[in-house]
């Protein structure tokens, strides 16, 4: 086998004209020297090769024809080079690694795992433990390759590799389906990275353009964008690379464009605290939750866990400039020592999905997901097959509808991709039953008075019924301070948390109202019974200069009112004052019981009074602050609100004392 695939490695370079040129093997390699330098690395690969030919005492010759074929991941090449040189090839003693590696990528897993123990078997370097560690992730890695092969005619999900009109000779990348029948994405046909639209037209995708109303971007390379939900913000990466479009040698900044009326702004860099000096950042994606923006993306800067990480920042949606906080790593649970990249956020699942290559993967890099958000995040979970392969995947994006989605390989998918060694788009459908909206409650524990993560606390779950009993579904001890529940539509559910020496903590969780997000998580705050000296006790209730509404009509004796809203139209009973005019409420949650006195309130006592509204025929109270007067103030108090621990709250807009409606302005 193994002289068969090297004989069938070399027909490209004896038909290729290389040897036909009859130069020496110094020709060869000053060629070959001259062609690397210049990132040109599959011509150097050959030229590499074809000197090798020549004279194959110099063992330097293949495996440099071997780094060059893995550059380009031209994996079986890579492998064929490298077997000459696997052992004791004394200027890289890496080499028998290389060479398992790329029989790996080639989906050899059977060869690959038996090179993964020769070579450690052999491997005397003083970093062998560390060496040690990441071959057994390797071998871990082809036994889930071979796991997963083996099952592969139970996968439901078929993959589609798409026509000509979007994927070409070159590297097509980071597709952004604006919905099911448009597509726009990045693509290097015509010598740099461009930003493409496609559209589906009965049934087949139009011949790729670039978008008319697109700022003009001279030279450089553009692409990996990602439009904000509201569609008034395009961020993206510009790219500068030394010599040609390669990895390698490409550094990247995150840029901005507006719209304005039909076309966009001039694109803005990002600022200096984004685009660091001497790292790349790049592959944003966007989403907003609530009146807050988090941009996710990937960089290779200083603080991170190793190579590329995943990394977000945040900023307020109604502000006009783009200023954000500074970056913040997402995290040990998603970022390794290797390499994680594209990053894409479900927010209906409150799942993020990344390629990584530091993780257990069938090739080298793999997607995964892992449910949380921010840098709280659960174990991250390889995607399996179809999506992933034993080449590269990443990319993983679905349309706005959940029903359909795309990623983008490398591998081969003949009849259609017969190479390795460029990337392609591929789409996939989901089945129907695979698009059924989960619903968690995802959230993180704190201890109330130095507000960091409480590890090892105990979280029960218990779902309540309609006479009032609960019934205990899941027990489970939080390792983090972090948890995640999975939860039922339509139901109520009871979220207690107990730790030795804090009081518990109990969070009511209503699945039969409405969220923009399915994560009805809360950060949860425990008291502890040892409680230090009460100190200063603070600013006064309430804020002397808020606008109060016009003729507030105080009382204390309970009325019924009913929501003027189609979509908020439920009878309460009330005690709170009734003003004439138009005012604001901040609604925090809704819960069975409200005890004002509670910690969890701790972070919003103090900016406006608590009123409640009980929902007679829910057997829910909803905890409302109050009154601001005009919605400039109101939305300053929803930001307050928020950062005090309750990141769902809304506005809600009241007349002549009757709530009308949910607050949707900017």
């Amino acid at each position: 086998m193994t002289r068969y695939l090297l004989l069938f490695a070399l027909l490209p370079f004896l038909a290729n004209g290389l040897q036909a040129q009859n130069l020496s093997w110094r020709k060869h390699y000053k060629l070959a020297e001259d062609l690397y330098r210049k990132a040109q690395y599959a011509e150097a690969a050959q030229h590499y090769q074809a000197a090798w030919e020549q004279k194959q005492k110099k063992k330097d010759l293949i495996y440099k024809a071997g780094e060059c074929y893995f550059i380009i991941k031209d994996y079986e090449h890579a492998a064929t080079a490298y077997e000459q040189v696997k052992e004791k090839y004394k200027l890289d003693p890496l080499t028998g690694l290389k060479y398992a590696r790329a029989l790996k990528q080639a989906g050899r897993y059977e060869d690959a795992s038996r090179e993964f123990s020769a070579f450690l078997e052999s491997y005397k370097g003083n970093d062998r433990d560390q060496i040690a560690h990441l071959v057994q992730d390797e071998i871990r890695g082809c036994e889930l390759g071979l796991q997963l092969l083996a099952s592969a005619d139970q996968v439901e999900i078929e993959l589609e590799h798409l026509n000509n009109n979007i994927n070409s000779p070159e590297t097509e990348f980071a597709p952004i389906p604006f919905n099911d029948e448009i597509l726009y994405y990045s693509s290097t046909m015509g010598g740099r990275a461009q930003i493409y639209r496609s559209q589906k037209v009965r049934g087949e995708w139009s011949k790729a353009t670039t978008p008319a109303s697109f700022p003009a971007i001279d030279d450089d390379h553009f692409c990996n964008g990602t439009l904000t939900p509201d569609s008034k913000r395009f961020y993206f990466t510009i790219c500068k690379s030394i010599e040609s479009w390669g990895g390698l040698t490409t550094r990247c900044e995150l840029y901005v464009t507006r719209r304005i009326g039909s076309g966009w702004s001039a694109p803005e860099r990002l600022k200096d605290y984004v685009n660091v000096e001497n790292a790349t950042t790049t592959h944003p994606y966007v989403v907003y939750n609530g009146d807050t923006e988090i941009l996710y993306f990937a960089s290779n800067r200083q603080g991170g866990f190793g190579g590329m990480d995943i990394w977000y920042m945040t900023r307020d949606i109604n502000s006009n400039d783009i200023d954000f906080t500074f970056p913040v790593n997402a995290g040990p649970t998603v970022n390794t020592q290797q390499d994680e990249i594209t990053p894409y956020y479900d927010l209906d699942d409150a799942t993020l999905y990344f390629a990584s290559n530091g993780l257990i993967t069938m090739g080298g890099y793999d997607i995964f997901k892992a449910s949380g958000s921010r840098s709280q995040w659960q174990e991250a979970e390889n995607i399996g097959l179809p999506f992933n392969s034993s080449a590269d995947d990443f990319f993983f994006i679905l349309t706005p509808s959940r029903a359909n989605g795309y990623l983008v390989s490398n591998r081969i998918f003949e009849p259609t991709k017969t190479t390795t060694t460029h990337e392609d788009i591929f789409a996939f459908s989901l089945p129907e039953n695979q698009r059924t909206r989960e619903t968690f409650a995802i959230g993180t524990i704190f201890d109330q008075n130095s507000e960091n993560p409480l590890p090892m606390a105990n979280v029960n779950l218990y779902r309540v019924e309609e006479d009032g009993r609960r019934e205990l579904i899941i027990s489970k001890i939080s390792d983090d301070g972090a948890y995640n529940l999975q939860l039922s539509p339509n139901a109520l559910f009871e979220v207690e948390v107990t730790k030795p020496g804090y009081f518990s903590q109990v969070v009511t969780i209503n699945t039969q109202e409405m969220r923009e997000s399915n994560n009805y998580g809360l950060p949860i705050y425990l008291e502890p019974r040892t409680l230090p000296d009460a100190g200063n006790p603070g600013p006064p209730v309430g804020d002397p200069g808020k606008t109060d509404p016009a003729g507030s009509n105080e009382t204390d004796d309970p009325y019924t009112l009913r929501g003027q809203s189609s979509h908020d139209n439920l009878q309460v009973v009330t005690t709170a004052p009734r003003s004439e005019g138009t005012y604001y409420k901040i609604q925090i949650i809704a819960i069975r019981t409200f005890e004002e006195d509670h910690p969890r309130y701790a972070g919003v006592r103090n900016i406006g009074r608590f009123d409640t509204e009980r929902i007679v025929e829910k057997n829910l109270t909803r905890v409302l602050i109050a009154d601001f007067g005009t919605i400039e103030e109101a939305k300053v108090a929803l930001n307050l609100v928020e950062e005090g621990g309750f990141p769902d709250a809304f506005i809600v807009r009241y007349q002549d004392g009757q709530r009308m409606e949910r607050y949707r302005g900017k």
